[in-house]
């Protein structure tokens, strides 16, 4: 006859080998402990091919944000330069229109474009 520990014991074994899915167990109610290590080594397998997957998607998403990073770092480069030409274009429009000459001259270009649009359109935009 079995005392209330060891039955106590015996119960919470057999509900946990149930519950997490062990099936150890060899004659009499004791424990296999080779099936539990051929369990545990499948299970180690397991966790290292998982482990493997995930290093190389982390490996993967790294690559792809050094390259973004490299590509911001150029496109901020060439903003920087766009915006230097965009200064000294705005700063040459001021030394033109200035003048009373180059008022004029400007004011004559702007018209003359707007006359070649409006003779485009006339010719093509009523087809």
């Amino acid at each position: 006859m079995r005392n209330r520990k060891s039955e106590d014991l015996y119960c919470r074994n057999s509900i946990a080998d149930t519950f997490m899915g062990f099936n150890g167990r060899g004659r009499g109610g004791r424990v296999d402990v080779e099936s539990l290590e051929k369990d545990n080594e499948k299970g180690l397998d397991s966790l290292a091919e998982r482990v493997g997957l995930l290093k190389a998607a982390t490996m993967g998403i790294k690559g792809e944000v050094d390259s973004h990073h490299g590509i911001l770092d150029n496109m901020d480069t060439g903003m920087f330069s766009a915006r230097g030409m965009l200064g000294s274009v705005g700063e040459k429009f001021k030394l033109v229109l200035n003048g009373k000459q180059g008022r004029n001259t400007f004011l004559f270009a702007v018209v003359s474009i707007l006359g070649l649009f409006f003779l485009w359109y006339i010719m093509h935009g009523r087809a």
